[in-house]
C-alpha cells in the first residue's frame, strides 16, 4: 500500500472511529514549496500532526506528517457523507517531496471526474490539458515520493463516507520537465453514488 493509500486509510478510520483529529487550516501555496519547506517549519506552522510515520519510497527514507480532521458540524459537498479534509506532507532529508490536501467541504472539495482519466495520454497530453480537464491540482509530488527522477506528480484525491462505507479515487498525472504527461495512475474504491 503506497502512502496516499495509507493516508486515506487513515481518514476512513478517523470517521469510523468518530474522532474528530487535529483541527487545522490549510497552509496557502506558499507555505508549502517541493524540495524546500522543511518539517521543522511544517511542525512550527501546523503543530503536531495526527499521524506520524517513516518508511521508504522508491528506495529512499521519507517521514509523512499526516493532518486530518473531521467536522461534524461541517457541510459536505453531498448529502449523506461525514464532512472530512485532511493534509498529507511527505519529506525526505527534511525536505518537502509530497503535499496532498483532500476534502469532502462544500466550501473547498477536491472532487474530480475521474472518468476524463483515460483520456490522459503519456507523451501528448500536457499540463494546461491536465488542469483544464481536472482543475489545479490539490497535491503535487517530486522524487522519491515518485518513481521518476526529474519532473513533479500531479495529485488528485477524494473521499466519502457513507456509514461505514468508504469510496475513494485517486489520480497521478506525472510531468516531464517541459509539462508533457509521461504516466498516469488512476484508482478507486467503493461505490460511487
Amino acid at each position: 500500500m503506497n502512502w496516499t493509500a495509507k493516508w486515506v486509510a487513515l481518514l476512513a478510520v478517523i470517521v469510523l472511529t468518530g474522532c474528530a483529529g487535529t483541527k487545522f487550516v490549510r497552509p496557502a501555496e506558499a507555505d508549502l514549496v517541493l524540495g524546500k519547506t522543511t518539517d521543522q517549519q511544517v511542525l512550527a506552522q501546523l503543530g503536531k500532526p495526527f499521524q506520524e510515520a517513516s518508511g521508504l519510497s522508491n528506495g529512499k527514507t521519507i517521514r509523512t506528517l499526516a493532518y486530518a480532521y473531521a467536522s461534524f458540524g461541517g457541510e459536505p459537498k453531498n448529502r449523506g457523507v461525514t464532512p472530512v479534509h485532511g493534509l498529507t506532507l511527505v519529506f525526505h532529508e527534511g525536505k518537502l517531496v509530497s503535499k496532498l490536501y483532500m476534502s469532502n467541504l462544500m466550501q473547498d472539495a477536491t472532487d474530480f471526474d475521474g472518468s476524463k482519466a483515460e483520456l490522459i495520454q503519456s507523451g501528448k497530453t500536457t499540463l494546461a490539458q491536465v488542469n483544464t480537464m481536472f482543475g489545479p491540482a490539490p497535491g503535487e509530488a517530486i522524487h522519491p515520493a515518485i518513481k521518476q527522477a526529474t519532473g513533479r506528480g500531479l495529485l488528485y484525491s477524494y473521499q466519502e463516507m457513507r456509514g461505514f462505507t468508504p469510496s475513494q479515487k485517486r489520480l497521478t498525472v506525472v510531468l516531464d520537465p517541459q509539462g508533457t504527461v509521461i504516466d498516469v495512475e488512476y484508482q478507486t474504491q467503493g461505490t460511487w453514488k
